[in-house]
């Protein structure tokens, strides 16, 4: 019988189901995984990377047990050196849980740390402009840079994520507080001028056509997301159409205002979708395409670097729902990928539209 294999676990205490944290911990025991370590993602924030360290300790695993911003906050730590990386998925969307076709309970989340494999999928990185040109050598976190597995936002998202990452709105509203933070997060929020410049552009799929928009283009905008991994709607597992975890390219979503109202109504029809799409994705067993071009006021491109500017000022960013850093920010796939275990036999696929 092999010998235990030992982790590091970081989690928070304030994500949707992190009072399932000692159920876990049980099964990871039960399963020969010895966690060395259990600290809460805030006792990071002030240490460099500790992938190495915790690897010279003898730890092999570095599990990350919350949702999606708490995986975010785990990259820089191990992306270059130090333990694979592995998820618990205790938040409320898991999206990057569900990319990477990790069971959401938790007995089969373990046993994909178990007898799972090693893959390599791709991250992003937001940087400051000039930084992202600078030819100084200096290493990506060095000159201000930040990882995110998920997604990038700028506008709706930023206020959405302060309302409802608040302890007193957690406490007020407990399981509501999402939908009540999306209410007042559109609400109050304004649109607001954006400037994309694009490199690599690459349309919504497939190479670079006639007819493709400019290298730069201004909008009027309730949001702008730069994702990484397709999935997104938690349950529902909506899926962006021709979307990868491996294909070296972000997908740029504008959600365009002012109509708002009417943008609104088309994206609630779009999460309701029919009873049978509900009861699939309740099950968790299919991934359904939104195609995104097809609905009024939102754009879809893909491309491999954009920069992001808001001639009337700095805009905060969110990084997997966490604010951090502002406007302008250029956002690129990470040169290195991360290594993550995800289910046997697993293989990055794309979701075409109509599927």
């Amino acid at each position: 019988m092999p010998g235990k294999r030992h982790a590091i676990v970081i989690h928070s205490p304030h994500s949707g189901r992190a009072p399932q944290l000692e159920e876990a911990l049980k099964l990871l025991q039960e399963a020969g995984i010895e966690p060395v370590n259990v600290e809460p993602i805030t006792s990071l924030n002030e240490l460099p990377p500790q992938g190495a360290t915790w690897q010279a300790q003898g730890i092999d695993l570095a599990i990350a047990a919350g949702g999606d911003g708490l995986v975010g906050g785990m990259i820089r730590h191990v992306i270059k050196a130090g333990p694979v990386l592995a998820i618990l998925p205790l938040g409320t969307a898991n999206d990057t849980a569900r990319s990477l076709a990790i069971p959401q309970d938790l007995a089969g989340a373990v046993e994909v740390i178990v007898a799972g494999q090693e893959a390599a999928v791709d991250v992003g990185m937001a940087l400051p402009p000039a930084a992202s040109s600078s030819a100084s050598g200096a290493s990506d976190e060095e000159a201000g840079g930040d990882y995110f597995c998920h997604t990038l936002t700028i506008g709706l998202n930023v206020e959405f994520a302060r309302l409802a990452t608040s302890s007193e709105m957690r406490e007020r509203f407990g399981a509501m507080t999402y939908p009540v933070a999306a209410l007042e997060a559109l609400r109050t929020h304004e649109p607001l001028e954006v400037v994309l410049e694009f490199e690599g552009l690459a349309g919504p799929a497939g190479p670079a056509t006639a007819g493709q928009p400019e290298d730069e283009l201004r909008y009027q905008v309730l949001q702008v997301a730069a994702i990484n991994a397709p999935v997104f709607g938690g349950p529902l597992q909506l899926s962006i159409p021709g979307a990868s975890v491996t294909d070296h390219l972000l997908d740029i979503v504008v959600v365009q205002g002012p109509d708002w109202k009417e943008i609104a109504a088309t994206i609630g029809q779009l999460f309701a979708g029919s009873e049978s799409t509900q009861s699939e994705a309740s099950a968790g067993t299919t991934r359904h395409p939104a195609e995104l071009t097809t609905l009024p006021g939102l754009h879809h491109w893909r491309a491999s670097s954009v920069t992001i500017s808001t001639p009337a000022g700095p805009c905060e960013v969110t990084l997997d729902g966490e604010v951090k850093g502002k406007t302008p920010i250029t956002v690129r796939i990470a040169p290195e990928p991360l290594r993550v275990l995800v289910p046997a036999g697993w293989q990055a696929q794309t979701t075409e539209a109509g599927q």
